[in-house]
């Protein structure tokens, strides 16, 4: 009789030990999966909220004659002598690690004549700025073209600008797009213009008095950037925003350290599990041993008998525990995370999750199959 055929009629003749052998290993493998997929999915998700943030890294010149601030900067305003230049926006997207970076946001404050009285105003690239600020919300269309600028609320209400009117800046026509509504920051006091357009009037052509740069993701190192971008730019210094990266790399670590911690005690208690049921299964087949022993069945044999079992019973748990996690992902996802985001079936995730219930079921049931095998048959042919 066969090995594989004898370790069938045994599951078959005993459903309740297999049962809870395939309970264990579901759980055990179930779990991990669960927790590996949310944490991975939930990883990436945590990155594109922190992309959210706007910039976490600030390159601004490196000068101490600076006038004017911005996001807490001293940066360089009308009357500094020192600036960025355009072409610095392309060495930042020529880094090393340029694959890495979102967003690179030029800026440039300055002063202008607006409606005959000064006024601070901020030169950005539109459709940079705007990805770099997507809570960003506002009253009016959005501004698109070289004569449309953004006032802050408190900038607004001022000069007495509704979206739509026309405002003259250094003698010049140009059409108040739309206002933001209230930041709680110096950007209700600004003006923004197109860049170009401020360089020109302020007479500052080729001129940045700060570039914002977005970084973030799941495995770029934001030290490793801010030294390309300080190689990169000698006359400038990049800096990280220590606090936005910090609150990242402690919520990631956190929550992975958690993982870790619950899919250890989980697999734990599954082995217990499985070496428990399989111990007490060699207990009430000790007659059954002890015939095969007498029927010539080396203790090579008997191992075999019992690991195949357990190859059977692993095989089916990883099948089933790899379902059961990621069903328990996308809930445990969306109703606790409170996210409605899409997991799909990796089947490369899932080929691993079939080893590891196979190596689990292996492992747990070794020592009592050895235990069972040096049986001695005399003493086991009593029980008949």
């Amino acid at each position: 009789m066969r090995v594989d055929t004898i370790a069938l009629k045994n599951l078959k003749r005993r459903p309740i030990k297999a049962l809870f052998m395939l309970l264990g290993i579901i759980l055990a493998v179930g779990t991990i999966v669960t927790l590996y997929t949310s944490t991975a999915t939930l990883n990436v998700e945590l990155a594109d909220r922190f992309d959210e943030i706007g910039a976490n890294i600030m390159v601004i010149p490196d000068s101490k004659d600076m006038n004017l601030s911005y996001g807490g900067v001293r940066v360089s305003g009308a009357q500094g002598k020192q600036f960025l230049a355009n072409d610095d926006i392309i060495s930042i997207n020529t880094i090393p690690n340029s694959n890495n970076i979102a967003t690179v946001a030029p800026k440039l404050l300055t002063s202008l004549t607006i409606q005959g009285e000064k006024a601070v105003v901020m030169g950005v690239d539109f459709p940079q700025e705007l990805a770099l600020k997507p809570w960003w919300t506002m009253e009016g269309e959005r501004p698109k073209g070289v004569q449309d600028v953004l006032l802050g609320s408190d900038a607004a209400i001022i000069l007495g600008i509704k979206p739509g009117d026309v405002i003259e800046i250094e003698g010049e026509i140009f059409n108040a797009a739309a206002v933001l509504h209230p930041q709680g920051s110096e950007e209700d006091g600004l003006i923004f213009m197109q860049l170009l357009a401020v360089q020109r009037l302020a007479d500052l052509e080729d001129s940045l008095s700060l570039i914002e740069v977005a970084a973030y993701c799941t495995t770029c190192p934001i030290e490793e950037i801010v030294m390309d971008i300080n190689n990169a730019l000698p006359h400038a210094k990049a800096t990280a925003l220590g606090e936005a990266v910090k609150a990242r790399a402690e919520v990631v670590d956190r929550f992975n350290k958690f993982s870790a911690a619950v899919a250890f005690v989980v697999f734990s208690i599954g082995s217990l599990l499985i070496l428990v049921t399989v111990i007490s299964s060699v207990k009430e087949r000790t007659k059954e041993i002890g015939i095969f022993r007498a029927i010539g069945f080396r203790q090579r044999s008997i191992i075999e008998i019992f690991l195949t079992e357990a190859l059977i019973l692993g095989m089916f748990g990883g099948i089933l525990g790899y379902i059961a996690g990621n069903l328990a992902a996308r809930a445990l996802i969306s109703s606790a995370a409170g996210l409605d985001v899409a997991i799909g079936w990796d089947f490369f995730i899932g080929g691993i999750t079939i080893v590891m219930a196979l190596v689990l079921s292996l492992l747990s049931s070794a020592y009592p199959a050895v235990k069972a095998a040096r049986l001695d048959p005399a003493e086991a042919l009593r029980h008949i």
